[in-house]
């Protein structure tokens, strides 16, 4: 995939993500690794994830100088930064805000696959970063994050949002709005930790993430969310 069609898919999934529950104000970024580099297309600061076109994104390295484009960075972008760093695997890096994630996140609730949703993470789970709950600006709390995330697909951020790191945009992209469905259904389920619920067994969760989060399977997600952006997305 070359620069031009990854700055066309991470603007899309900006809108996407935006559409889908992520939206906060001017809030929440998304990133794309530049092949071959140690650089990555961001989402500009000042602008909502709905908002993002092609002319929004900017190129920066790892200290966060603005390569290309005509825009501000994100203050946060270390978070990007330093999961591209530690991870060679990540392509893609969402970090929002999504309310049902940051408030299963702020009671400190283990996420279970009540839904279909949670067998994308569990098992092993998704780790609570509890460090601070300050925004990420430096490149030191960047590298705490991203040992926090470790080999993972996301984090929590509590009382702050959450951290998806994956192979592609679209698999990143699809990944953190499953999450967010996931942490919803759990809340609706299960609206204190000590209330008891029954959740799919670990063998058949890992079952069913494969045969619904297939490579393919997410392929066809992430066509569906475009479509839905309407014509001309």
């Amino acid at each position: 995939m070359d620069q031009s069609d990854l700055r066309r898919d991470l603007a899309l999934a900006c809108r996407i993500l935006a559409a889908n529950g992520h939206g906060d104000n001017i809030f929440g970024h998304v990133s794309v690794r530049a092949p071959g580099q140690d650089r990555f297309w961001m989402k500009a600061q000042h602008l909502g994830l709905e908002e993002i076109g092609e002319d929004d994104l900017v190129l920066l390295d790892r200290a966060g100088s603005v390569l290309e484009g005509k825009r501000e960075r994100h203050i946060e972008f270390p978070i990007h930064a330093e999961v591209f760093h530690a991870r060679p695997d990540v392509r893609c890096v969402v970090h929002t805000h999504p309310p049902h994630s940051v408030a299963l996140g702020a009671r400190r609730m283990e996420i279970r696959p009540i839904g279909h949703e949670g067998a994308l993470f569990w098992p092993p789970g998704v780790p609570l970063f509890e460090e601070f709950t300050d925004l990420v600006t430096t490149s030191e709390q960047g590298q705490r994050v991203a040992r926090s995330l470790g080999p993972g697909l996301a984090v929590f951020l509590r009382n702050h949002g959450i951290v998806v790191a994956a192979a592609s945009i679209a698999h990143a992209t699809i990944a953190a709005i499953t999450l967010e469905k996931a942490a919803m259904v759990q809340l609706l389920a299960q609206p204190t930790r000590e209330t008891a619920v029954a959740y799919t067994p670990a063998e058949e969760a890992e079952v069913k993430r494969g045969r619904i989060w297939s490579d393919r399977a997410v392929q066809a997600q992430w066509r569906y969310f475009v479509r839905r952006l309407g014509p001309g997305a």
